[in-house]
């Protein structure tokens, strides 16, 4: 089983995904598919977010079930707000807070 300091790490890998993603969306004003909202909601939405992982990772030892688990849930709302290639940052973070919250 993988420590959760991996999953931090991997984490937040995904999130800078997320954080490249949400700024090119708002540099060029375009995304990919459907989404909720303009580009800038887009764009925001998805640096918000990976903010919010990239800030609650390193905290996983206070609790890592309750840090893991959050992860695992803004990962899932990202997702609807990514598109194509950059839902693997999304898919990383999530990856990345389930070993959080079950690693030892």
């Amino acid at each position: 089983m993988a420590s959760a300091k991996t999953g931090m790490w991997t984490a937040i890998c995904g999130a800078c995904l997320i954080l490249l993603d949400g700024i090119l969306v708002l540099a060029n004003k375009s995304f990919y598919g459907w989404h909720y909202g303009s580009a800038s909601v887009v764009g925001w939405t998805e640096i918000i977010l990976s903010l919010l992982i990239m800030v609650l990772a390193p905290y996983y030892k206070k609790s890592k079930g309750a840090i893991g688990w959050t992860i695992v849930l803004l990962a899932l709302i990202t997702m609807p707000f990514d598109g194509g290639f950059w839902t693997l940052g999304a898919w990383i973070a999530l990856i990345g807070g389930a070993i959080i919250a079950t690693g030892s």
